[in-house]
């Protein structure tokens, strides 16, 4: 290491306080463009030396420079600074001696910590600087030689790594030897042995002093000679050139050559105590060194598993071939040594280091370069598979004709269980596939499994589809549902229909008495029946209206008592959330829903033979929640909804002679949704709904020509999955079901002459709650119980 020329501690440099990995895209310094350094911030932002920590053994780190966010002012240390032992002063503050201001390397690790891991700065000519790793996490531990022992305090702190690096997690030591050895083997050669084979990277910079073709030159020493510890030369300042520096040592022993003229760094002047930036003018082979420490750690990160030698063999493979331009020693001019490139490194890393699916062009990482799962009796599965850090894995599979399919991950290593996903032929998400897998009802066509995690899968993982799970429906009535609606027929009889969302299809089921039928699957199409919204005819037959996810459409179901019958209502772009339906006095359906494409309430009417559908409000965004009524004393239809844009609530009401009337009910700042209408014995309509900007339950009602609003619960957050209807036993007396959030529990409140009274029907859930009647007016209802993660059916007693 040679530093020629520095630049005055006052008004050289300016600290930024950017965010850690954009500054790097910005950079314009010279070796950072060289090394690719902004286009791994670009393109792997996630490579910041993670909680990997690295082991700086040399002359001690100024913890008080600024660029590495110390404040010598306020005694505060550089935060990623741990400062281990002083193995010179016997202390555990690693600090430059001023006592050694005769010796300009003493502040040389500071050079070395600012390469690793500066915060970003300007130099003087308005050039931006940072370190290559910038997790705050990722620490560097000091620990200062001494001079006067040098090979006995370096195997101190090669054993202080070895005994702690487990624990801290250090994965690499950049060990700078000024003076350095040729005896045949190293005082520290068991330890850097026993560290190399426990994973731990290590690094040293080979000596400068190899220039005088008069004098000897002499062969590479300790440590760079050590087979466990990797030696690292310089190139020249124009590193276009592909040349060595005239000063770099020669021969085995030099396993890369980096960065090591005109390099920006933070520095410090011992015996001024000044804290400087070094602007293009840091010379020496400890500069690359540096760099290839920071290298290192980002292969560390995209592998954990890899090994010193694969990571060297890495750095190798993906240099610049650089030429020995010293006609003594390379007589033909051969390029025989490697230029570090760490983008190149990076890339490479991320193919090598992956399984056999990535390694061809392309990899695995997208749709079109999906690994193939070859099924054979309608099975097929693929093992020994890697998922690196950031890295996203696509298989794809072909099916020929419909079947239920169990898709499974098959992952049982350390790491939390990736995250995989079940796609269509488009790449649009099917279902989430959970620990066990899933089993979905396929049609013939392409799919597609995708896995992407934040950090490297520890161990191997694998993927399969397969037939040999078939479902014909849950063993019980509500298993996996969320959206659900109950409803009684005039014999008694308790229909139940539900949304399977870990099966992703239609469910129904039927009580006679108190016993359950059999639950049958309306409709398996994959992941269909969101939303869903039954009614029953005038024959007391179920009708279901549902949202289509694979297809962003608005389906209808009706059983006419033998089979059911299956119908696209509407599928114009994506249509059919939050379907309400009801029949009318014909017998005909109609179903309210949310155009969600436009942001249109609509409303499909059916005259018995063909659906007509008609857009009811569309200024803005709304139609979200609709809730239909049939007013039995006009015989028209009413809405209750909300505008998301406004946030308020609205009722729309059509007219004698056509249209509709729309009225903004309660123009409340958030929506909230939620919202259940009816109509009184009188053909007045009310209902209920959540105000999710005050979190409360509120009721509207229409009387005298005008509407009123009241709050009716509003302690904590209350009002969710409202059910409002008028209690014919009770002077038609409005009733409430709803879920209070902050209590977790159904809640039930009724109107009676004295006020509201309130009721917990339901603990340790409610979510997802729906109410029916009985021909006596007594109630049932169901909801989500958060114990079994299925609904429940209760019935008050």
């Amino acid at each position: 290491m040679v530093v020629k020329k520095t630049n005055p501690a006052s008004g050289s440099f300016q600290v930024e306080s950017l965010e850690a990995r954009q500054m790097m895209a910005v950079l314009t310094g010279y070796w950072e463009k060289f090394l690719g350094l902004d286009k791994i911030a670009q393109n792997y932002p996630w490579l910041d030396g993670g909680t990997n920590g690295i082991a700086i053994i040399d002359k001690g780190i100024d913890y008080f420079h600024p660029v590495l966010g110390g404040n010598e002012a306020t005694n505060k240390v550089a935060p990623r600074i741990v400062n281990v032992h002083d193995y010179k002063d016997g202390d555990n503050l690693p600090f430059p001696d001023t006592d050694e201001h005769t010796d300009v390397t003493s502040a040389h690790a500071t050079g070395v910590a600012g390469v690793i891991a500066a915060n970003g700065y300007k130099d003087q000519y308005n050039v931006y600087h940072q370190g290559v790793l910038t997790s705050p996490e990722s620490l560097l531990y000091n620990l200062r030689t001494n001079s006067a022992d040098s090979q006995n305090t370096i195997k101190l702190s090669l054993q202080w790594v070895l005994a702690n690096h487990a624990l801290y997690n250090i994965t690499a030591i950049n060990l700078t030897d000024f003076i350095g050895s040729f005896a045949n083997t190293a005082v520290y050669a068991t330890v850097a042995q026993q560290l190399k084979a426990a994973g731990v990277f290590i690094v040293t910079p080979v000596a400068n002093d190899w220039l005088d073709p008069v004098n000897p030159r002499y062969v590479i020493g300790l440590p760079a000679k050590d087979p466990s510890i990797f030696g690292i030369g310089g190139i020249q300042g124009n590193g276009t050139l592909n040349r060595l520096r005239d000063q770099t040592q020669r021969g085995p022993g030099l396993d890369l050559v980096g960065p090591a003229d005109g390099v920006t760094l933070p520095y410090y002047i011992p015996s001024t105590n000044s804290h400087i930036i070094v602007s293009g003018y840091g010379v020496g082979n400890s500069w690359a060194c540096a760099y290839t420490t920071a290298t290192a750690i980002m292969l560390q990160q995209i592998d954990p598993s890899i090994t010193p030698d694969e990571i060297m063999q890495i750095l190798k493979d993906s240099g610049t071939p650089t030429l020995d331009n010293d006609t003594v020693s390379n007589p033909d001019q051969s390029y025989d040594y490697s230029s570090l490139n760490s983008y190149a490194a990076v890339q490479l890393a991320y193919t090598r280091r992956d399984d056999i699916y990535d390694q061809g062009k392309g990899g695995s990482d997208d749709l079109a370069h999906a690994g193939v799962i070859n099924l054979n009796n309608g099975a097929g599965s693929i093992t020994n598979l890697k998922l690196l850090m950031h890295d996203v894995d696509y298989y794809t599979f072909t099916i020929d004709s419909p079947n239920d399919y169990k898709v499974s991950v098959g992952y049982g290593g350390s790491s939390a269980f990736p995250p995989a996903q079940l796609l269509d032929a488009d790449g649009n998400a099917v279902a989430t596939i959970t620990q066990g897998g899933i089993v979905r009802r396929l049609t013939a066509g392409t799919y597609y499994i995708k896995l992407l995690s934040d950090s490297t899968l520890s161990g191997l993982y694998s993927v399969a589809v397969g037939e040999d799970a078939p479902i014909i429906g849950p063993s019980t009535p509500g298993q996996n549902g969320t959206f659900n609606s109950i409803a009684y027929d005039p014999s008694g009889n308790l229909n139940f229909a539900w949304f399977d969302a870990q099966a992703g299809r239609l469910d129904f089921a039927k009580r006679t008495g108190s016993v359950w039928s059999a639950p049958v699957v309306v409709d398996g199409a994959a992941h269909t029946g969101n939303f869903m919204s039954m009614s029953l005819d005038n024959n007391g037959l179920p009708a279901i209206a549902y949202y289509d996810e694979t297809n962003t459409a608005l389906k209808y179901a009706h059983f006419n008592g033998s089979t059911w019958s299956l119908q696209t209502v509407d599928s114009a772009f994506t249509t059919g959330y939050y379907p309400s339906i009801k029949f009318d006095a014909n017998n005909h359906p109609a179903i309210a829903y949310y155009y969600k494409s436009s942001g249109d309430l609509r409303l499909a009417t059916n005259n018995g033979s063909v659906w007509s559908i008609t857009t009811i409000d569309s200024k803005g965004d709304v139609g979200r929640y609709p809730s239909l009524a049939l007013n039995g004393a006009t015989g028209r239809w009413g809405i209750a909804y909300e505008k998301t844009t406004s946030g308020d609530f609205r009722y729309a009401e059509q007219l004698k002679k056509g249209g509709w009337s729309i009225t903004v009910v309660d123009p409340t700042r958030g929506g909230g949704g939620f919202a259940s209408l009816a109509y009184d014995n009188n053909g007045l309509p009310a209902f209920s709904y959540y105000d999710a900007y005050n979190a409360d339950l509120k009721f509207a009602r229409f009387s005298a020509g005008k509407w009123s609003t009241k709050a009716i619960a509003a302690k904590g957050s209350q009002g969710l999955y409202t059910n409002m209807f008028f209690d014919s036993g009770n002077n038609f007396l409005p009733v409430i079901y709803y879920f209070n959030k902050t209590a977790n529990a159904a809640m039930v409140a009724r109107n009676q002459s004295t006020g509201w009274q309130f009721e917990t029907v339901a603990t340790a859930g409610g979510r997802q709650l729906s109410v029916a009647l009985d021909a006596n007016d007594f109630e049932t209802f169901a909801y989500l119980d958060d114990a079994t993660g299925d609904l429940k059916v209760a019935q008050p007693v």
